[in-house]
Formats: C-alpha cells, sequence, structure tokens
C-alpha cells in the first residue's frame, strides 16, 4: 500500500475529514418535473405526451395511459 505523508496538523482519519467539512445547505429550488406526469409518459418509447389531454404518443403512435 502507497502511503503519503500528511502537512502538520492535517487529519488522516476520514471521520475527522468529515467532521470538519461545512454541512450542505438544503436547496430548496430541487427536483425537476412532478412525479405527477408519469401519466404523460409512453410506455413504448418514453416520449413525454406534450398535453395533458393527449391519448396517444406523438412520436409512436401508442395509446397512453389515463
Amino acid at each position: 500500500m502507497t502511503t503519503h505523508p500528511h502537512p502538520a496538523g492535517a487529519p488522516t482519519d476520514l471521520d475527522a475529514v468529515l467532521a470538519e467539512a461545512p454541512a450542505a445547505a438544503p436547496s430548496s429550488a430541487e427536483g425537476g418535473e412532478p412525479a405527477c406526469l408519469l401519466h404523460r409518459v409512453c410506455p413504448s418509447c418514453g416520449r413525454l405526451a406534450t398535453g395533458p389531454a393527449a391519448g396517444c404518443c406523438s412520436r409512436c403512435g401508442t395509446e397512453l395511459p389515463e
């Protein structure tokens, strides 16, 4: 195993490093489209329907679930 010298005062234990790391601030803008769009995803090709009232996929013509 290769070892590397650590500068004086530098923590050598992973737990010590993680304890000194600042906590990430939660982001209120995380995520993407809501899960309620799942019914608009074509089961055959995966394309997202362009409108909420679409009855079939505009790419492959497969009927979309209701």
